[in-house]
């Protein structure tokens, strides 16, 4: 993926809009040498908060290689990410997961759904987990 997608933070009325996450130069690769796979290239994006973003793209594009970045599940190769106005890049391991649990809500397809669970026990796990009431 090596297309900058960029959400403008001003509308139409001269507001500001507010963005959720963003990403700044990242490239995520994979392996060395002969056998790197580059997944992202310097990949600007902003996700608008209160808005609903579609990444498309072919497979092998690299939309859930970006999501898991955008989302402190997949670390990059370099450059940033940050959610809301903390960058995530370098966080460490409890800290990213406490930020995870706290601020990020995140759907996953089928496969990553815990089978012995009911669809809103699926949902409600993170907050079970940190001991919160929905």
């Amino acid at each position: 993926m090596t297309s900058a997608v960029t959400i403008p933070r001003h509308g139409g009325t001269g507001e500001r809009t507010a963005v959720a996450a963003r990403a700044r130069q990242v490239v995520k690769a994979y392996g060395s040498g002969e056998t790197r796979v580059v997944a992202l290239d310097q990949v600007d994006v902003d996700i608008a908060r209160g808005r609903f973003t579609a990444i498309m793209g072919p497979s092998g594009s690299g939309k859930s290689t970006l999501m898991h970045c955008l989302a402190g599940l997949d670390t990059v190769s370099a450059g940033k990410i940050y959610l809301d106005e903390t960058e995530i890049t370098g966080l460490k391991d409890k800290k990213l997961t406490q930020l995870r649990r706290d601020r990020i809500g995140f759907i996953f397809q089928a496969f990553n759904l815990l089978p012995t669970l009911n669809a809103l026990e699926n949902i409600t796990l993170p907050m079970d987990i940190a001991g919160r009431k929905p």
